[in-house]
């Protein structure tokens, strides 16, 4: 068994470059630390439900309270990866374009009675944007300049958690290593561009710290064939380590000199990643039926970045409603023991950006089949979300999203002893 699972850890090891980041292409990253993901998980089919979400299928280690729902003699290995189509619109020009982002690793297994152990890599945040404007020059409205914004990177998450079920009250705990590279590129030219200099210069910030997610989940009987649960899981406030570099060069145009202008660095700065809670709840009918709502929060207003803090961030806020149907548990068809799967979810962003708040609306869909196998279950997943970001009025952006979501699971009988050698 250690073997297996130190060769687990192994895996773990390479998931950085197995799912490096694909940016997520959009403009609203530009800001803080990135696009904070309206969806991520296996339950994203379900509008993104996870406070009072848990199962023996799945490891939702969006709160770690879950975990003592899973099987005692299997070991659990998933993994999870989006690809998405994005139409990108304002008032005067259009364009589309595809990325890959959030992927996941997570694995989990029974430590001892009654405590359970998950470990995994995810992907936090995305930034990925290029943007060019051409714009009047200040003081004189006869010449005008170009500029070009570029940025890549986002935070990702190593994290180790454990759970312990109380009676029918479950508590969690995940221990996360937050770190990640986020840069920003300007170029900035007068035009035209036939004589003089222009300016070119890149901000990068560096993540690296620790970050605890509390959960707790605890379900209520009602009558002999309905389960209430009801879930929370979140963060406090944190001040993470951070390292912060800007470089400015000025590149002469027909001389092609450079000339460094400007090289600040900022050793062992601070970046407070705000407070979150999420909480909700799950009815479950006879098995069978599901429905499940969420409300998210994080306190996005009080996000500071090496002693600054940031004008345009508002409170973020997430409602999230799913469900779904499961024919037969233990059905003979296939089709019967596929969980067929639906919601929604509203956000209002922690952007403020032109006296207009930066809103999200999606609906999901999709379904999770299981196959059996000799001694294992492997899960098959997929799940579409589509909806709407932003808006075109005031000079905005507004983009409309198509995401689809594979997730592949595996319950491993590895703790199970032999009855006959």
């Amino acid at each position: 068994m250690m073997k297996r699972i130190l060769f687990s850890f192994a895996i773990l090891l390479l998931a950085n470059s197995i799912f490096g980041q694909n940016n997520s292409g959009s403009p609203y990253s530009k800001y803080g630390l990135g696009l904070l993901p309206d969806n991520y998980g296996i339950y994203t089919a379900m509008g993104g439900v996870s406070a009072a979400m848990r199962d023996n299928y799945n490891i939702n280690y969006l709160n770690p309270a879950s975990y003592t729902a899973l099987d005692s003699l299997r070991f659990y290995f998933q993994v999870g990866i989006n690809a998405e189509y994005v139409y990108v619109s304002t008032t005067k020009a259009h364009t589309d374009y595809t990325a890959g982002q959030n992927g996941a690793i997570n694995m989990a297994f029974r430590v001892a009675p009654k405590l359970f152990a998950s470990f995994g890599f995810n992907e936090r945040t995305d930034i990925g944007y290029d943007l060019s404007f051409i714009k009047p020059v200040m003081g004189d409205n006869t010449k005008q300049s170009y500029q070009r914004l570029e940025g890549e990177g986002g935070l990702n998450d190593f994290y180790v958690g454990l759970a312990y079920q109380w009676g029918k009250l479950s508590l969690g705990v995940n221990a996360i290593l937050l770190f990640g590279k986020l840069e920003e590129r300007e170029t900035l030219v007068l035009l035209p561009f036939d004589s003089g200099y222009y300016i070119k210069t890149r901000t990068r910030n560096q993540i690296h710290d620790f970050i605890f997610t509390l959960g707790a989940q605890y379900p209520i009987n009602i009558g002999r064939n309905a389960t209430l649960t009801l879930g929370a899981a979140g963060n406090f406030g944190t001040y993470v380590g951070g390292f912060k570099k800007f470089e400015a060069y000025k590149y002469g145009v027909t001389t092609n000199t450079m000339i460094q202008i400007n090289d600040d660095v900022m050793d062992d700065g601070k970046v407070f990643y705000p407070s979150r809670i999420t909480f909700g709840g799950t009815y479950l009918f006879k098995n069978k039926w599901a429905v499940s709502g969420d409300y998210t929060f994080q306190n996005m207003s009080q996000y500071k970045e090496f002693g600054q803090k940031t004008e345009d961030f508002e409170g973020y806020h997430k409602v999230a409603l799913g469900g779904y149907y499961q024919p037969n548990e233990n059905g003979r068809y296939w089709w019967e023991r596929n969980k067929y799967m639906a919601g929604s979810y509203f956000t209002r962003s922690h952007l403020y950006l032109k006296e207009h708040m930066v809103n999200t609306f999606g609906i999901t869909f999709g379904m999770q089949m299981p196959l059996r196998i000799a001694y294992q279950e492997l899960l098959l997943g997929f799940s579409i979300d589509g909806g709407i970001r932003g808006t075109e009025s005031n000079t905005l952006i507004k983009e409309q999203y198509i995401k689809l979501r594979i997730n592949i699971a595996f319950k491993e009988l590895w703790f199970a002893k032999r009855k006959i050698n």
